[in-house]
């Protein structure tokens, strides 16, 4: 499909043992969907790495029915393109599709914090949190078009609510404790009551 890719050494087709056993124990997919995951990838992209344009295909089979946009595709993309290089490889594209049903409160909370950490230091900054929150409440059909600025704004309460300033970062443990403390916070990122 005219995909440009691009590719980079080591890349292997083969799904090792240890590779499978790896990717089962850290998503919630089964063996066999793992191997066909694998298959498509490699069938779809030879040289190994998935560039924007590929990822877009994928996204639009998999994403929300609300993100008619594909608004959060961009911000997805970059959570996922760990190594920054432009592309993902079918590691980083397993994760990517595993993340998007994690289960437990836990597994959620570890979710949302890392599909808001887009720089992948491992901590979240005010402006990160309210891109998601633009994102995720564009696709809810939530924005506030008469008031730009809400975004910043819950972002802002969700760092007072946690305790960290405006200029500090928040950690993933401070994230998923805070959040499983306060059923409001619960409820915004999508943690339940």
């Amino acid at each position: 499909m005219g995909n440009k890719v691009v590719v980079k050494s080591g890349a292997s087709k083969e799904l090792t043992p240890q590779a499978l056993a790896l990717l089962k124990a850290s998503s919630s997919l089964s063996e066999e969907e793992i191997i066909d995951l694998h298959a498509a990838f490699w069938n779809d992209f030879p040289s190994g790495r998935m560039d924007k344009h590929g990822f877009v295909k994928y996204y639009e089979e998999i994403k929300d029915e609300n993100d008619k946009t594909n608004v959060l595709c961009d911000h997805v993309f970059a959570v996922f393109d760990r190594d920054h290089d432009g592309t993902i490889d079918f590691y980083e594209f397993l994760i990517a599709v595993a993340a998007g049903s994690p289960g437990d409160l836990d597994s959620h909370l570890n979710y949302v914090f890392e599909m808001c950490d887009v720089s992948g230091d491992g901590q979240m900054d005010l402006h990160e949190l309210a891109a998601f929150l633009k994102a995720s409440l564009t696709i809810a059909g939530k924005s506030d078009k008469a008031n730009k600025n809400y975004p910043k704004e819950l972002a802002i309460g969700v760092f007072n609510t946690l305790g960290v300033g405006e200029g500090e970062k928040l950690n993933k443990e401070q994230f998923i404790q805070g959040c499983k403390k306060d059923p409001d916070l619960r409820e915004l990122f999508g943690g339940g009551h």
